[in-house]
């Protein structure tokens, strides 16, 4: 008997009855800097970048959940502002529900704690290019 791989984040998420699906063109908002954190987003298809700056910029794409750093925060207001780059397919789950999610498969905080540090690896390997 063999045992099943563990859902995705995205699997996990499209499944809750309470989840929702948006469909948004280029170039829409999803959220503001400085807005309350009302939701998680996870990306079906296409890429969101989230900004703070002109260099303080990073793109979430398929598979991806965003912005869950958010919700940790003590101000539980974006730090950034979040724009669809292309067409975007994604699933949206309030932060109530998001976190009754976690209850029940603790799990998917070691997919997205895994998913972070292999972001923060690539980062690093990306700057020893630049000096």
């Amino acid at each position: 008997m063999s045992a099943s791989a563990p859902l995705t984040p995205l699997e996990l998420i499209q499944e809750q009855p309470e989840v929702d699906r948006l469909t948004l063109p280029t170039g829409t908002t999803v959220f503001r800097a400085g807005e309350t954190v009302q939701y998680i987003h996870v990306i079906e298809r296409g890429w969101v970048e989230l900004s703070s700056g002109p260099l303080n910029r990073i793109r979430f794409g398929p598979s991806e959940l965003f912005f869950y750093e958010d919700l940790i925060d003590t101000t539980e207001c974006h730090s950034r502002d979040a724009t669809a780059v292309t067409p975007v397919s994604l699933f949206r789950l309030s932060r109530t529900n998001f976190l009754a999610l976690i209850h029940r498969h603790p799990t998917l905080v070691l997919q997205l704690l895994s998913k972070q540090h292999n972001r923060l690896r690539q980062q690093r390997t990306d700057a020893r290019h630049f000096y």
